[in-house]
């Protein structure tokens, strides 16, 4: 800025129109801003509204949130502000709401336009387009009626606004972001038209807190009042952009500074307490130790408790395998026992029969020898001959008997003894034939293949003597019946029948001869005696007793004759059978013994079974009494049940000894575990461990949080000296906080004082209205000088917490300056608390402190705006800008000619709103005015709002200086009076 317009070199920067459609109360409105101007017409037609849209183009937003702040748009009747949404609602009713302001720079002429976006809540948008606004100006109203007040654009539009700004330049630019909007609106790149294209307000610097300052001043334009707080904001946003460096910026959180404090004093006061329970930690790291050691028991429960399940399943199949053994073993016997005994009984059996056979053969024998001695006495007869003698003589001796026991029976015998007799006589005489015909027998003439079968059907077949030898078909016929027998090792086969082999032997013709002339003796003596007893009573007796022993002698012999032709059969068969037997039981005897030893073997099998049985079953009673065991042992330590083992116990390690050991360290290890939890839990209620879960406070906490606790804790007491030493570096960081704080206040206190001074060599020369000379005085809050005393009475210097009296008085000051409640940032908008001006009027000798009147104090305020937009401005810049007085009644009208003057040189534009009621003489002065409420529209965008403006102001000066058009004979009414 300047205080000369158009000077060479100056960079000129000015705004020259502002046009509203559909917005703020209007239809549509179109008002120069480039000179002075006076905007008329009645109350609440939305005359202030239409100056202070202006800072929606200055301020670098994009919507209405936190308005307040951002904007500041004052309900004057209410004395409070408008909220976010009826902000936006006045500004941006409609679709068809836009807002443009055509504005210069050294690149040329350009129109900022806004509009609402729908993107988001509360949000506008901008289009920045390089031509003047007549250029646009079709594209928002009609004004080709009849009447000339001009229509709505039917098709207006954000999209058909934008197609239209694109064809009209390549520059156009639709921008929102904020950063991006803050580098076009405030470039200073003055020798670059591109960048500077759309500059409206050149900062000197681009950082925030100019861009802050800026802010301030701007709100300042629209709220030029005396006691008005932005006057003081200003001051102190201006002192923190004019500082050299960001680091020396004032903004200092004591809310933060005394956390700091109280952190370090607790941290300090935690170790102290840590440090008074190093000797429970170390009873609790011994205790520990052992606890880890024992720790290994838990799994080792858990081994134990699987391998004794684990041993139970095996031992459930031994024990089931143990009993079908021992089972199988026991049946194995029973079938052993009951072989053994059939075979004992059949070995008894075939005993009886060899005993049988012993019997059998004794008597065969003794048969065959009692006959062979009776058929010695025969010679060569054979046993039917023999037996025919026997029963012979049997019958005589029973005839002899007989007569002896009767004499009619003697009679009878004696004819029978004369007939024997006689028979006996001629069987001699016929074995004599015999004897000489015996050469002829068959056995002499046959062989001994043909002889041999017929001997064994009857002897006497051979020793037959036909008395001649055989013809040839007799010999023949005799062969062929002899082949029809078949030989064996006994004998011959005749069909099913057998026949014994019987020895070739001779018949004994003397032996014959004998025998008949002894039974021819016999009967001889037998009759003699019967023909003696009938003379000889006496001796009858003794004769019966003799003959009756004959008798039973000679019965003897038949029984003998008829035994003996089984007896060699019957001999050879009990021999056979006998040997069968004997062999058979050998063989079964063998079998017994080999059974016996099966026996010995099964019965050894079956009791190892029995024991093998006897002793799964005692260890399985054993291992359900483990098991029991163990169940006891998890309903003592219910933490057991989750414990689990890499591998159970090796089945044959599962013993009660084990478990015994098991239960002693398990007991040990819970006595270990209370005593730690004990020492955890001091350590939670003096406050040296957090257990925000509750764990530790459980009947029985998880082994994972007494581990991770304990762990926490050896870390803590591991890290105590180099806590204590990050503690005292803390302290010491801490306390240069404190040095860099107290610094801070006394370097922000004396920069005030410089500012200060330098406004004030600033206004030294200027004269307004009859003050010849003018002072700032910047006010700061009394707490915060003496907070500045208060700090310089300290020594930050040290590792040792400054004292608690000095933190004490800084919470009184935090109580008694910010009060309750709200940030506790020390700022230096809270410091400094207001300004207010010392004037002197010429020939007076001191400064006055005694206020000005209203449009002095706003000239003043004017000029102190002036002095401090120059500072944050690009150097050399000439503003041509609207500065809105909405007070401007309460102007000295003898003062206005200055004020007016005063504002065009420092590059202002005055701009105030006022009713009808505004006297002719400000509307003259002011030189312009604009009739706002005197047309309507039949055709706008919204019925709501009608109200049109354009076609410029009315004025009496076309814009020369007053010096140009003022009477000389009026400007006496013009000079200012002496107040």
């Amino acid at each position: 800025m300047s205080d000369s317009q158009g000077s060479p070199g100056n960079f000129n920067f000015g705004i020259r129109r502002l046009v509203l459609v559909d917005s703020a109360g209007f239809c549509y409105v179109e008002i120069p801003v480039d000179n002075h101007g006076l905007i008329l017409g009645p109350g609440n037609l939305g005359k202030s509204s239409l100056l202070n849209s202006l800072r929606l183009f200055l301020l670098p937003e994009n919507n209405f949130k936190n308005s307040r702040k951002k904007f500041a748009f004052r309900n004057a009747s209410a004395g409070s502000f408008y909220t976010n949404e009826e902000s936006y609602q006045h500004y941006f009713p409609s679709q068809f709401s836009f807002l443009i302001m055509e504005a210069e720079n050294p690149a040329g002429v350009h129109c900022q336009i806004l509009y609402r976006d729908s993107a988001s809540q509360l949000s506008y948008g901008r289009a920045f387009v390089p031509v003047a606004y007549d250029q646009l100006r079709p594209l928002f109203w009609d004004g080709d009626d009849e009447d000339g007040i001009g229509q709505a654009v039917p098709e207006l539009s954000f999209s058909r606004l934008s197609e239209a700004l694109k064809k009209l330049s390549k520059e156009t630019r639709l921008v929102n972001d904020p950063a991006k909007l803050k580098q076009m609106l405030y470039s200073s790149e003055l020798m670059n038209a591109d960048a500077v294209r759309y500059s409206v307000l050149p900062l000197g610097e681009s950082d925030e807190r100019r861009v802050q300052s800026l802010r301030t001043l701007i709100l300042l334009l629209f709220e030029m009042k005396a006691d008005d707080q932005a006057m003081s904001n200003a001051v102190a946003s201006i002192i923190e952009a004019d500082k050299k460096f960001a680091d020396d910026a004032f903004d200092f959180n004591i809310d933060d500074f005394l956390n700091r404090h109280d952190q370090l004093k607790q941290q300090q006061a935690q170790l102290t307490r840590i440090e008074k329970e190093r000797s429970r930690f170390d009873k609790l790291q011994k205790d520990y130790q052992a606890y880890q050691t024992l720790l290994r028991s838990q799994h080792d429960f858990a081994a134990f408790r699987d391998g004794v399940s684990h041993a139970l399943q095996d031992i459930g199949a031994r024990r089931k395998a143990a009993v079908e053994a021992f089972n199988e073993q026991n049946e194995t016997l029973r079938h052993v026992l009951q072989a053994l005994k059939k075979l004992e009984q059949d070995a008894s059996g075939l005993k009886g029969e060899i005993r049988s056979a012993d019997r059998r053969i004794k008597q065969a024998e003794q048969n065959q020898k009692d006959g062979e001695l009776l058929l010695s006495q025969y010679g060569d007869n054979t046993l039917q001959e023999i037996e025919d003698i026997q029963k012979e003589e049997l019958d005589g001796k029973k005839g002899h008997l007989a007569a002896l026991k009767s004499a009619a029976q003697a009679e009878i015998r004696l004819e029978q003894i004369q007939k024997k007799k006689q028979e006996l006589e001629r069987k001699l005489e016929s074995q004599k034939e015999r004897e000489s015909k015996q050469h002829w027998q068959l056995q002499n003439q046959l062989d001994e293949a043909t002889a041999a079968p017929l001997r064994a059907v009857d002897p006497r077949l051979v020793m037959a003597s036909p008395g001649q030898d055989l013809d040839a078909d007799s010999k023949a016929a005799i062969e062929a019946f002899a082949r029809l027998f078949l030989p064996t090792d006994k004998g011959f086969d005749w069909f099913d029948a057998e026949y014994q082999a019987q020895p070739a032997r001779q018949t004994d013709f003397a032996a014959q001869r004998r025998h008949i002339e002894g039974e021819l003796r016999g009967l001889e003596k037998e009759r003699a005696e019967l023909a003696a007893t009938a003379n000889q009573e006496h001796d009858r007796p003794r004769l019966i007793e003799r003959t009756e022993k004959e008798i039973r002698a000679i019965e003897k012999d038949l029984e003998t004759l008829q035994r003996f032709p089984a007896a060699a059969t019957t001999l050879r068969d009990a021999t056979d059978e006998k040997q069968a037997a004997e062999e058979q039981l050998a063989k079964l005897e063998e079998q017994a013994r080999l059974e016996q030893e099966k026996q010995d073997a099964v019965q050894q099998k079956a009791a190892k079974a029995r024991a093998e049985k006897e002793r799964i079953e005692e260890r399985e009673r054993e291992l359900a009494g483990l098991s029991r065991s163990v169940g006891t042992v998890e309903h003592r330590f219910p933490h057991l049940k989750a414990a689990e083992a890499e591998q159970p116990l090796d089945i044959e390690q599962v013993s009660v000894a084990a478990f015994d050991d098991l239960q002693t360290q398990l007991d040990d290890l819970e006595e270990r575990r209370r005593s730690i939890l004990d020492h955890l839990r001091q350590f939670v209620y003096h406050g040296i461990h957090e257990d925000t879960e509750g764990e530790l406070q459980k009947d029985s906490p998880a082994s994972s949080a007494i581990r991770e606790t304990f762990k926490g804790l050896s870390d803590l007491f591991a890290g105590m000296a180099e806590r204590w030493n990050v503690l005292e570096q803390q302290v010491g960081i801490h306390n240069e906080t404190v040095a860099s704080y107290r610094q801070a206040l006394k370097s922000n206190h004396e920069h005030i004082a410089r500012f200060e001074a330098q406004l004030n060599r600033e206004l030294e020369g200027v004269r307004i209205n009859d003050l010849v000379e003018i002072r700032v005085d910047i006010h700061t809050d009394p707490k915060f000088r003496n907070l500045v005393e208060e700090a310089n009475n300290i020594d930050p210097y040290g590792n040792q917490l400054q004292s608690d009296a000095f933190y004490d008085r800084l919470r009184v000051f935090v109580a008694d300056f910010f009060g309750e409640g709200g940030s506790k940032r020390l700022t230096m908008d809270k410091v400094i608390t207001g300004i207010s001006y010392r004037t002197r009027k010429e020939n007076a000798t001191s400064l006055d402190k005694k206020g000005q009147s209203t449009s002095t104090t706003a000239l003043i305020n004017l000029e102190l705006v002036y002095r401090l937009l120059k500072r944050v401005l690009y150097p050399g810049v000439q503003l041509s800008f609207p500065m809105v007085l909405d007070e401007l009644a309460s102007v000295d009208i003898s003062q206005m000619p200055s004020l007016l003057e005063r504002l065009r040189k420092q590059g202002f534009n005055l701009f105030s709103a006022a009713t009808h009621s505004a006297s002719a003489e400000v509307i003259y002065l002011i030189g312009r005015h604009l009739e706002v409420g005197q047309m309507r529209t039949a055709k706008p965008y919204s019925p709501q709002r009608t109200l049109v403006f354009w076609g410029g102001a009315e004025g009496f000066t076309n814009g020369e200086s007053l010096s140009q058009w003022a009477d000389q004979t009026q400007n006496s009414l013009l000079e200012p009076v002496n107040e």
